[in-house]
Parts: structure tokens; C-alpha cells; sequence
């Protein structure tokens, strides 16, 4: 990707509804994710199933922090662990980055999407419905490679992306029970990213450390035109355990 950062706004009114007390909010889990799209330069590309990329587990954790100044935003970092290496036959040519790899050459395809949301955000909405608008700054520590049995090519992805962050969630009252959706979404030029998530939890209201589970299901689509072309969707079940306290 080019080391070039387009520039996203978005303009918060302050104060908005704020925690009533220091809260601090920690969640750690596993993404089952399944691949699917296309890869590599937009003249010569190829389908991610014929590379052998087709399913990861990923572990995912994060930790948030709100708290009841009402003119300051609060504070959210989550860090996926996102990557997959497989190895295939190629039934179709495919260029990556400007090196081209021909058909029925054993190709081993190592694709690393680990990142790492840097998330400020105000809360709108803080009772039995919850609603957060902000701007998350996405940066990927990353790369693509590929490895033919006589060439090969290595793509480094590190890249700063500002998005603009949003979640709602629903407390079902006197029961532990929620529901909620979450995405990071931006667009600019020919580049466009969201990473949206449903989840189903549930916390243990009597616990001294309020405990949780939480389901859900994330998928995350990327249509890039950078260093490396690729229209890839990411997307399967998590399940994480969640902490508040």
C-alpha cells in the first residue's frame, strides 16, 4: 500500500452522555474466518481459493476504557491477529505486484492482515440502549507473499487507515442479556474498507468482576487498489469472554 494517508474527518458536538464512573472493559477471543474474493494485480488476479485460502482461526483481544468527563472522548484498542498460509497448485496465472506466477507452479501463499484500531469515541446513548460514534485510526503490520517453485514476491502492507467507528447495543433489562452491531467503515478514491460484527452476549450480573460471554459473526471486506489489488471478504463466527470492572 502507498505510504500516502488520506485524510478522514468526522466532527463530534461535545458534551455528549458519559459513564457515570471509571470503566474499564477487556475482551479477548477467536475468529473463525473463511476467505473468499480475488488477489493480486487488477489486470492479472486470482480467485483466493485457488491459492488454498480458504479458513483461519484468529485471535482478536481488546480493552476500552470510558469515564464520566463528558467533554473527552473515550479510549478503545483492539489488536486481530489475521493471517493465512496455504499452499496450491495454480490452475490460472496471477501477477502480484508486477511478478507473475503461471499455471500449474506450486504456490505457497502466505497473507498477513494483522492490525491493530486505535479507537476515540463518545457514547450518545448510555442507559438499556447504548450508541458510540467516533474515528478509529486502523494500522496494519502486515504483508503478502507468494513463493513459486522459480519466482517470488513479497508485498509489505503497513498502513495507517482512519475510519469512522460506530456501535449500538441493546441491554435486555434484568437479565444479562445484549445484543449489539459494531463497524469501522471508510471510502476514498478507489479504496474502500468495512469491518462490521452482530453479537449476542451475555453477563453474569451477580459476579463481583461482571464476567461475559459473547457470540457474534465479523466479516470484513476490503476492495484495494494500492501495492497490492485485492476485493477479499474475511468473514465467519467468533466467540470471545469479556470482563468489566
Amino acid at each position: 500500500m502507498k505510504k500516502t494517508i488520506l485524510a478522514s474527518g468526522l466532527v463530534l458536538a461535545a458534551p455528549f452522555a458519559a459513564a457515570d464512573v471509571l470503566g474499564v472493559y477487556v475482551g479477548a477471543g477467536q475468529w473463525q474466518s473463511d476467505y473468499s474474493g480475488l488477489l493480486g494485480d487488477s489486470d492479472n488476479s486470482i480467485y483466493v481459493d485457488e491459492l488454498g485460502l480458504k479458513d483461519s482461526d484468529n485471535n482478536f483481544f481488546y480493552i476500552a476504557f470510558e469515564h464520566p468527563i463528558p467533554i473527552l472522548p473515550n479510549a478503545r484498542i483492539q489488536h486481530t491477529d489475521l493471517s493465512s498460509r496455504q499452499s496450491a497448485m495454480i490452475t490460472q496465472s496471477f501477477t502480484l505486484d508486477g511478478e507473475t506466477f503461471v499455471v500449474g507452479d506450486d504456490v505457497a501463499t502466505d497473507v498477513d492482515l494483522t492490525h491493530t484500531d486505535y479507537t476515540l469515541y463518545y457514547e450518545l446513548l448510555d442507559n438499556w440502549v447504548n450508541l458510540d460514534l467516533g474515528v478509529t485510526v486502523r494500522q496494519f503490520d502486515g504483508y503478502v507473499q507468494a513463493e513459486g517453485n522459480l519466482n517470488s514476491q513479497y508485498v509489505d502492507l503497513d498502513e495507517a487507515i482512519p475510519m469512522i467507528y460506530g456501535k449500538a447495543q441493546f441491554d435486555l433489562p434484568l437479565t444479562g442479556l445484549y445484543v449489539g452491531v459494531q463497524a469501522n467503515i471508510i471510502s476514498y478514491d478507489d479504496n474502500d474498507l468495512s469491518d462490521m460484527s452482530a453479537n449476542i452476549g451475555y453477563r453474569f450480573i451477580d459476579s463481583v468482576l461482571d464476567l461475559g460471554i459473547e457470540l457474534g459473526y465479523r466479516q470484513m471486506s476490503l476492495d484495494i487498489n494500492e501495492d497490492v489489488t485485492a476485493d477479499v471478504d474475511i468473514k465467519g463466527p467468533y466467540a470471545a469472554l469479556t470482563l468489566h470492572f
